[in-house]
C-alpha cells in the first residue's frame, strides 16, 4: 500500500483525490491546500469525474503541517505550473517521491532541477502526462508498434476546449508566466503524446492565437520527421461545443480514428473494404492507469520508463519549440 497526499485542491487535485480513494494499492492520507475556503468545495472542469470521494481525507494548509500527523510516500502535486518546480524540490527534501501534474513545467532550467533533486534525495518523479495511458492512445501505439496496419503515412491530433474558467476571471491560467498558455496547459498532451510515439521531430511550426497579454489561446503545429511521414496536431481554448479530444492515423494498408464526442469511440478501416469496424477497449482512463503503473513501480522499486521526467523533458522541449516557431513565423528545429 502507497501512502498518497494530494497538493493543491482545485479542479485537477480533487481528480487526483478521487482516482487515489478508487485505488487499491493506495491510500490517500491527507490533501494539502492552503486555501481553507477549497477544503470542501467543488470544482468543475473539462473532463467529467466523480470527485465525492475526494472529501473523506483530511485537509492541511502545508507540506509540514501534514507530515506532523500522517505518515506519506508520495505526493502528488496540483497547483499552477510556475510552482511545479519549487513544490517538487521541498517534498523530495522531506523524503516524499513526486507525482507532478502536466506540464511538468516552463522552462527546461525548472525541468533540470526537478530531475535533479529527483537524483539527489533518490526519489521517484513521476510526470502525470496521463494521455500515454488513456485506451485509446495505448490501442494506436501498441498498433503502430506491431505494424498491424503497415507503415504510418500521417496522423493527426485535435484537443479542443473552451477557455478553463474553473480558474475564475483572475484565473492563474490567463498568466502566460504561470500557465504558458493553451500551448502549454492544454495542447502539451498531444506534445507529449507524439514524442512518446514517434520521438522528437527534427523541426516543428506552429502558427497560433493569442489575448492581447500574450497568453495563447490556440495552436496548429506541422511536425516535421526524417521518415517523411506528416503529423499535425490543433488545440484551442476557443471552442464552443464542450471539450473533444481525437485522433486520425492512416498507414499504409489501414486507418484508426479516435472520437471522443462520438460512441463508439474507435473506427478502424482495413485496405480493400470502404465498411469500418468498431474497435472496443477497457471501460477506463488514463488518471486511473498511470496510477495503478506508478504505484505498480513504487511497490517494486522499478523505474517508472514509460513515463520517464527525462522524457517529459523532452515535450516541454518541443513545446517551447513551437512557442518560437509562433512569435518568429518560421520553422524551429530541435537539437
Amino acid at each position: 500500500m502507497i501512502r498518497f497526499a494530494v497538493l493543491g485542491h482545485g479542479f485537477i487535485g480533487s481528480v487526483h483525490a478521487a482516482t487515489l480513494q478508487k485505488l487499491s494499492g493506495a491510500e490517500l492520507v491527507g490533501i494539502v491546500e492552503q486555501d481553507r475556503n477549497k477544503w470542501h468545495s467543488v470544482t468543475d472542469g473539462n473532463i467529467k469525474i466523480d470527485t465525492a470521494k475526494a472529501y473523506d481525507a483530511p485537509f492541511f494548509e502545508s507540506i509540514p503541517a501534514l507530515l506532523a500527523e500522517k505518515k506519506a510516500d508520495c505526493i502528488s502535486i496540483c497547483l499552477p505550473t510556475h510552482l511545479h518546480r519549487d513544490y517538487t524540490v521541498e517534498a523530495m527534501a522531506a523524503g516524499l517521491h513526486v507525482v507532478c501534474e502536466k506540464p511538468m513545467a516552463l522552462s527546461l532550467d525548472d525541468c533540470d532541477s526537478m530531475i535533479q533533486a529527483a537524483r539527489k534525495f533518490k526519489r521517484q518523479l513521476f510526470i502525470a502526462q496521463c494521455i500515454r495511458f488513456w485506451p485509446e492512445y495505448v490501442l494506436l501505439r501498441e498498433m503502430m508498434g506491431k505494424k498491424v496496419l503497415g507503415d504510418l503515412i500521417s496522423i493527426k491530433f485535435h484537443r479542443l476546449s473552451g477557455m478553463p474558467s474553473w480558474g475564475g476571471e483572475q484565473s492563474w491560467f490567463l498568466k502566460p508566466d504561470q500557465s504558458g498558455g493553451c500551448l502549454f496547459d492544454l495542447h502539451v498532451h498531444d506534445v507529449d503524446f507524439i514524442q512518446h510515439l514517434l520521438g522528437l521531430p527534427r523541426a516543428v511550426f506552429s502558427c497560433g492565437t493569442a489575448f492581447p497579454n500574450g497568453v495563447n489561446t490556440s495552436v496548429i503545429t506541422q511536425y516535421l520527421f526524417s521518415e517523411g511521414y506528416s503529423c499535425l496536431a490543433e488545440a484551442s481554448w476557443r471552442y464552443f461545443s464542450g471539450f473533444k479530444m481525437s485522433y486520425s492515423a492512416v498507414f499504409s494498408d489501414g486507418q484508426l480514428e479516435y472520437d471522443s464526442g462520438v460512441q463508439p469511440t474507435l473506427r478502424l478501416w482495413r485496405k480493400g473494404n470502404i465498411d469500418s469496424e468498431f474497435l472496443e477497449v477497457p471501460a477506463t482512463d488514463g488518471y486511473t492507469e498511470e496510477y495503478r503503473y506508478f504505484i505498480d513501480c513504487l511497490e517494486n522499486h522499478q523505474t517508472p520508463t514509460r513515463m520517464m521526467a527525462e522524457s517529459a523533458r523532452a515535450s516541454i522541449q518541443m513545446t517551447i519549440a513551437e512557442l518560437k516557431s509562433i512569435k518568429s513565423g518560421a520553422q524551429v528545429y530541435l537539437p
